[in-house]
């Protein structure tokens, strides 16, 4: 039996990612970092570096962009 690894997206596909579903959703950043209970500056670092988000950031991310985690994350 042939097993299949999935690979994940980079970080820079995954920034770009949650970026193109904000504006296709018309999510500001502020209405994001509000959302999550971060501040500002700190949302737009981790949007920056997509990977720093904590799980439970990234579930309730995804849930406000209207996203699926895995579409995400993983390549298919």
């Amino acid at each position: 039996m042939l097993m299949r690894f999935k690979q994940f997206n980079s970080q820079d596909q995954v920034r770009d990612t949650l970026i193109l579903e904000m504006m296709k959703n018309k999510v500001r950043k502020n209405h994001l970092a509000k959302e999550l209970g971060l501040s500002y500056p700190t949302m737009l670092s981790k949007l920056e570096q997509p990977f720093s988000f904590k799980v439970s950031e990234l579930l309730l991310l995804c849930e406000v962009i209207n996203m699926d985690l895995q579409e995400l994350l993983i390549k298919y």
